[in-house]
């Protein structure tokens, strides 16, 4: 008889005796790999290591395009420009949101500011689908911000284990 946790006046009692297969190691078989880190095996462990490397690709073209635009708003481009008076805007708030653009999308780029950086784009995204609203531009003028908006969260869940373990647990 074993008892689990011996108090203080009881005596442990030794279990049945070990043969020697049972009392030495085992070697992993040859075609076992090994577990990995975080416990999965299989299509979750690629899943797993996969996430990160295509939240990055999602990230890095979205913020190519996004930066396009930063860039062809502070240079004031005739094209920017062009759009932002046809908005309703003066020409002289290119330039500035042109610099907050800019600023967010380097934020959304650097690993410790991306939640900021994607809170910002959002933003800045919003502002653009009530602009589009407004002019009552048609439905895919108006619906490729949220699209932009929706790959920018995606991947930041993507790429993001904190933010995966967040929306995943609630927690």
């Amino acid at each position: 008889m074993t008892i689990d946790a011996p108090g203080p006046t009881e005596a442990v009692r030794p279990s049945a005796p070990r043969t020697a297969a049972q009392a030495a190691p085992q070697p992993p078989a040859r075609d076992a790999e090994p577990a990995p880190a975080t416990g999965y095996r299989g299509w979750w462990a690629f899943a797993g290591r996969a996430a990160p490397v295509l939240g990055w690709i999602v990230t890095l073209a979205v913020a190519a395009n996004l930066a396009q635009g930063a860039y062809g708003q502070l240079t004031e481009s005739e094209r920017s420009v062009g759009m932002f008076e046809a908005i309703g805007y003066p020409a002289s708030a290119v330039f500035l949101i042109g610099v907050l653009q800019g600023v967010a999308v380097v934020l959304y780029l650097v690993p410790w500011t991306a939640f900021l950086g994607g809170l910002l784009l959002t933003a800045y995204l919003g502002g653009a689908v009530a602009a589009h609203i407004r002019l009552e531009d048609s439905v895919s003028h108006t619906l490729m911000p949220v699209l932009y908006a929706v790959a920018i969260w995606a991947a930041l869940f993507l790429r993001s284990e904190r933010i995966r373990g967040a929306v995943l647990t609630g927690r």
